[in-house]
């Protein structure tokens, strides 16, 4: 079934699928009872059976689980201008353990193959509307690979961008990014996303909102980019290195555990808007 050709496609087809779902849940429950989204994603735009939502635990009071097609995690591969160690494709490992966390802890249909696209690819870049990008050093992406990218989040596409901390405090990544997307959409500025935002609350909570684990503290929280009018996030940009939490390896086992969640916070927060 072709229904995401364009941007308003998509947008229209979540706000079809969601209010089916709560006809019988209201928002409460609906998350209480993991009504997960499960993402098919095949074809050059967005193109498939698309994002359905179903049941994870099974109890007598949730509704049969509907799984439609499969969720991936892509990592994006760009190139990074300063010959840093860690550039695009850091820590796969990360990636790994958070699919394996999020079939583990949702109803999610998700795939642990990884896959990777490429920014100068748009028709296979557009197979998989979610996208994580991750680094620790300064990049400048080739014109082309600008215009996918916006090309990619104006269609419904979300990016997660994560600064992979350099030396602790770094933040290299994060701000060439950010200068990236004000670059990209000078008339839609960044903006903080707050602590009562639905980001940190729509599976697991996250009363303070964002979770810092390394990094410049100053930078003060996660930042979005906010789709005009429906007032979706766009793309995430994090400078808290996520991603490294996610690696089970470099801070303890509950702040590990926590980054993880959050992790499928941002996955959840995306099938769902």
């Amino acid at each position: 079934m072709r229904f995401l050709d364009n941007a308003n496609d998509l947008k229209d087809w979540k706000r079809e699928v969601l209010k089916d779902v709560r006809r019988h849940l209201d928002r409460r429950e609906f998350l209480k009872a993991a009504l997960i989204g499960s993402a098919t994603l095949a074809g050059p735009a967005f193109l498939g059976a698309g994002r359905v939502l179903g049941a994870a635990p099974k109890a007598k009071d949730t509704p049969k689980a509907v799984k439609t097609g499969t969720f991936f995690f892509p990592r994006m591969l760009f190139h990074v201008k300063d010959g840093t160690g860690d550039q695009w494709n850091t820590d796969l490992i990360g990636d790994a353990i958070l699919r394996k966390r999020l079939a583990e802890l949702t109803n999610v249909n998700v795939s642990q193959d990884p896959v990777v696209v490429k920014l100068a690819d748009l028709a296979h870049m557009c197979r998989y509307p979610f996208v994580f990008a991750t680094s620790e050093g300064y990049f400048d992406l080739p014109k082309k690979e600008e215009n996918n990218l916006k090309e990619f989040l104006m269609r419904g596409g979300f990016i997660h961008a994560d600064d992979c901390v350099l030396n602790r405090t770094g933040d290299r990544f994060f701000r060439d990014y950010c200068k990236m997307i004000r670059r990209l959409f000078p008339d839609n500025e960044l903006r903080k996303i707050p602590k009562g935002h639905e980001l940190y609350h729509c599976y697991f909570d996250f009363p303070d909102g964002a979770l810092f684990l390394q990094g410049n503290k100053s930078i003060g929280g996660d930042f979005g980019l906010f789709e005009k009018g429906t007032g979706r996030i766009m793309t995430l940009v994090t400078p808290w290195d996520y991603h490294c939490g996610w690696c089970n390896m470099f801070f303890t086992k509950q702040l590990n555990e926590k980054s993880l969640r959050m992790g499928i916070n941002i996955i959840i927060y995306y099938l769902t808007h």
